[in-house]
């Protein structure tokens, strides 16, 4: 066996084993046979970061990079930490060299929140200024100092820019100009003490960019932004109750994917619903809508934003905000190109939601976030399948999942569907055809010797960024 696997090709290989995706999984497969370690190693150190605990360097990949240099041209992605380069003034010297030997990379992260950031990033940003560098985010809480803009205003070639700091960045006007030309995204965080009049200088100066991710702006003010970037196909924003501004006098761009954020705790739905529907005026063009907001989803809404998007709109995700079974029949009706539906429903049984959803043909995706059923007139409600996440010690919570195995294959199997997965909270159901063998349920058996089978599975979200950046470097 081992001799036939040697005779395959890696650029056969190397796309198989882009599925895997953790590196542990990627050097057991190293392991298997030469094209296997051939196909694997690149892939092993497309992306390198330290391990940290507490401040502590667990482990780092410094030293492997140092000793075998030559691996150092598959690295694609970094992320660095000031607490690594702070912890030994020799590791911070070895860590700069390593980055140095790197010269295919692509994107670099760092992250710092100690005052004394700006000592440890110079060296670091330093090497990385002399690299073909197309992507960079900066996570801090605190300035990064002047040293560290002076060098970030004089940085050409980058494609994506995200700064996610506590304190609002000093260096937008000063950096927007050289940054005109490539940039397409950009990312920029607690924006709350930036004056918008600022920010709307900034953008001026960036008609290319495409995908915009910003915090802490005034919901009002978000449109004058939007009226300087006519190329702008894709927005992340907050919605923050704050200002009065007025409405641009040039049209706004046609948006393709919104995504909306909740900035504080009470928040009007009518409010948060008709900012939305403002910011995507134009007929046809939206593809993909976020909501990030624990609400229940009002019909008119849906209506107004299908009138407009419904033959376009491919993704409709609101997470905790709660869908009625009216508002999901006329979802499901009115958007024939829906694929993927993330929502929260209330009291539902699966033939409901089967008819409900029965219009959407092209629906490959059911992500259930939370699940509310009362089983009886006066009993408390039942949430099913909520997340792990903080919020667990507001809801009671129930580790079953309200349907069964042969419920969820019917859903997939009804005549004209497309559905392949559906989650419900942490716990999936994918669904497949494959070869029927005496081991598999031969109730859903075809001609052809083929059955469908759905798997169950229950685990946490990996990184769907880092699986797209491992076989795509400027995803």
């Amino acid at each position: 066996m081992p001799a036939l696997l040697d005779i395959l090709p890696i650029e056969l290989i190397q796309p198989i084993l882009c599925q895997l995706h953790y590196k542990h999984d990627l050097t057991t497969a190293a392991l298997v046979c030469q094209s296997f370690n051939y196909a694997a190693t690149p892939l092993i150190y497309r992306t390198i970061d330290a391990l940290i605990q507490d401040d502590e360097v667990i482990s780092h990949p410094y030293a492997t990079l140092l000793r075998r240099s030559e691996l150092a041209q598959y690295v694609w992605h970094v992320s660095e930490t000031g607490a690594a380069m702070r912890s030994d003034p020799r590791m911070s010297q070895d860590i700069t060299a390593t980055l140095s030997l790197c010269t295919n990379l692509v994107s670099a992260t760092w992250e710092d929140y100690d005052k004394a950031t700006e000592a440890v990033f110079v060296p670091f940003l330093e090497v990385l200024m002399t690299l073909p560098l197309k992507e960079f985010t900066i996570r801090t809480k605190y300035d990064v100092g002047d040293r560290v803009w002076t060098l970030l205003n004089s940085m050409t070639g980058i494609q994506r820019l995200s700064v996610w700091s506590y304190k609002p960045p000093r260096m937008l006007q000063d950096w927007a100009a050289q940054l005109r030309p490539p940039l397409r995204y950009l990312g920029l965080g607690d924006c709350l003490h930036v004056p918008p009049i600022t920010l709307i200088s900034v953008f001026s100066q960036l008609p290319l960019l495409q995908n915009l991710r910003i915090s802490g702006v005034p919901s009002t003010a978000i449109p004058l932004i939007m009226a300087c970037l006519p190329n702008l196909i894709e927005l992340d924003t907050d919605y923050l109750q704050d200002g009065n501004y007025p409405l641009p006098s040039m049209p706004l761009p046609r948006l393709q994917k919104l995504t909306i954020r909740p900035n504080s705790a009470t928040t009007s739905v009518s409010d948060v619903c008709n900012w939305a529907c403002s910011l995507i005026p134009h007929e046809g063009p939206l593809q993909s809508f976020t909501l990030s907001f624990t609400i229940t989803i009002p019909l008119s809404f849906v209506t107004h934003l299908i009138c407009r998007h419904g033959r376009t709109l491919t993704e409709f995700c609101v997470g905790f905000a709660q869908v009625t079974p009216e508002v999901l029949t006329y979802l499901c009706r009115n958007c024939p190109a829906l694929e993927l539906l993330k929502c929260s429903v209330p009291n539902s049984d699966m033939q409901t939601i089967a008819k409900a959803i029965e219009p959407a043909k092209n629906l490959r995706t059911l992500q259930f976030v939370l699940w509310v059923r009362v089983d009886a007139v006066g009993a408390e409600p039942a949430y099913y399948l909520f997340p792990r996440t903080m919020y667990d010690q507001h809801f009671p919570l129930n580790d079953g999942v309200p349907f069964s195995t042969a419920e969820v294959k019917t859903l997939m199997l009804r005549p004209g569907s497309k559905l392949r997965t559906i989650w419900f909270g942490d716990v999936s159901y994918f669904g497949r055809w494959v070869r029927a063998t005496p081991e598999r349920d031969p109730v859903s058996q075809i001609e052809d010797g083929l059955t469908f089978e759905v798997v169950r599975d229950k685990y946490e979200y990996f990184s769907q960024r880092w699986h797209r950046r491992l076989c795509n470097p400027l995803s």
